[in-house]
């Protein structure tokens, strides 16, 4: 997407990963590189939204689409006046960068762009690159909470969740976990922004009622709020999903 639409979309102080967004059991390495580009539009409006998304994922230049897109829904956002974000996810910047020229130089990518101008307004705006994630890269989860953070010790946070996710409880959790650092989101104070996936809300509310009182957990707490600031929290869910490479393939190391 391209951040000349719409009029033009700010630079984002908080996004979903939807990810978010947002693998295997054990740790993994860094990989992957994701926007998250926000509008805002009337009630009742996401079937032309996903429609008009539709026919421009089907035309001739999205054929080369190196990445995975997901349009979300906010579901719980506070102040924050978008209703849908636009999620591009790329294996790297260097691959979003030249397929995103070609978009832009496509009549289809014109289309697209009047389509949504008459359907709403762009808002925000946001890129990271993810740092570290946890859990099973799953296609299928479509519930994600984005927690946002001003990190002051990198080293320790990321410890912090490393031992987490090593423990008995970690290793119990069904959802992945994926950490980004801002590249650019405004003058914001967020540095990093977790998200995380679940297959249903269902699931979500499970997991988390299982750590109640948990020691485990509560250190985890305890750890990451002694190397960052927590700034707060969004949810929002996945409405459909375009391209043929999956979460795994350009999120995995």
């Amino acid at each position: 997407m391209e951040q000349r639409s719409l009029k033009y979309f700010r630079l984002r102080t908080s996004a979903l990963f939807v990810a978010g967004l947002m693998i295997v059991v054990s740790s993994a390495s860094a990989g992957g590189s994701w926007s998250g580009f926000s509008v805002a539009i009337p009630a009742g409006k996401t079937a032309e939204l996903v429609a008009a998304t539709d026919k421009l994922m089907s035309s001739e230049v999205t054929k080369q689409f190196p990445g995975r897109l997901l349009l979300q829904m906010a579901i719980a956002d506070g102040a924050n006046p978008s209703t849908h974000t636009f999620v591009p996810i790329y294996k790297s910047a260097t691959s979003g960068e030249a397929w995103g020229e070609q978009l832009r130089a496509s009549p289809a990518y014109k289309e697209f762009l009047a389509t949504l101008a008459k359907l709403g307004q762009g808002t925000v705006s946001a890129r990271y690159r993810v740092v570290k994630s946890w859990g099973e890269i799953s296609d299928g989860d479509k519930v994600w909470l984005g927690h946002a953070f001003d990190v002051k010790d990198s080293g320790a946070f990321v410890a912090s969740i490393d031992k987490f996710r090593a423990s008995a409880t970690g290793k119990e959790q069904p959802n992945q976990v994926h950490l980004s650092q801002v590249v650019a989101a405004g003058m914001s104070s967020m540095s990093h922004l977790i998200t995380v996936g679940y297959a249903s809300e269902a699931e979500m509310e499970t997991a988390q009622l299982s750590l109640a009182g948990n020691s485990e957990w509560q250190a985890l707490l305890n750890a990451l709020n002694e190397s960052a600031e927590h700034l707060g929290s969004s949810m929002s869910r996945t409405v459909k999903a375009w391209g043929t490479a999956s979460m795994q393939s350009v999120l995995a190391p």
